[in-house]
């Protein structure tokens, strides 16, 4: 199976377009680092990741039994985001390179999920979860269901329960992401899996 390139870089244009109106509004006056500096962050983040990549990526497909539509995912470095999936852009705040990992994990899962081979790209996702996994979940925890059994089997079946006890730690700060792995954990991620490949192989039969 082809797995994507995932390339690390610092997105200048969007750090001068977006971070310096954000420092500006919510900084305290300390002005954004220099060009070199970030590109030295995104090095290390690359040199970071890229002993994970081909694990990770194969790891998820296998699990899920998707594949990934696009074959580079750039991964945009700048100041004041938070790790989003489309465009995929994280902050430049990340301490260890399980942060890291852990995160970006969290975001190309997202992208696997919701932009793959299987179903078109205006797939009604909401929909079918709500079906899946009941209506009575806000919408930010209804997308993490998914995301957060994918993580737990692939950590699981990496021998890195680490990554997830760290995964949910972080998540308690976060009503919603709390929200989801509860559910996960009610019902067992193997259960959510389950629900995700059968629907995928039963909307490739229609």
């Amino acid at each position: 199976m082809n797995i994507p390139d995932v390339r690390i870089k610092y997105a200048w244009l969007l750090a001068n377009s977006a971070s310096v109106v954000m420092n500006e509004k919510w900084g305290d006056g300390t002005p954004l680092r220099s060009f070199k500096e970030y590109e030295k962050i995104a090095a290390k983040y690359e040199k970071w990741w890229r002993p994970y990549n081909d694990q990770i990526l194969n790891g998820i497909c296998d699990i899920l039994k998707l594949e990934f539509r696009q074959n580079i995912i750039d991964v945009n470095v700048a100041p004041w985001f938070s790790p989003i999936s489309d465009p995929m852009t994280i902050g430049p705040a990340f301490k260890t390179a399980d942060d890291l990992v852990n995160a970006l994990t969290h975001e190309i899962l997202h992208r696997l999920i919701t932009d793959n081979m299987t179903y078109p790209y205006d797939y009604d996702f909401l929909g079918q979860w709500r079906e899946m996994f009941g209506d009575r979940h806000v919408q930010v925890t209804l997308v993490h269901i998914p995301v957060h059994a994918a993580m737990e089997a692939l950590y699981i079946k990496l021998d890195r329960v680490d990554l997830l006890e760290l995964d949910l730690g972080q998540s308690k700060q976060f009503t919603a992401y709390k929200d989801a792995w509860a559910y996960v954990k009610k019902i067992g991620y193997k259960e959510v899996i389950d629900k995700l490949t059968n629907a995928s192989r039963e909307f490739t039969q229609t």
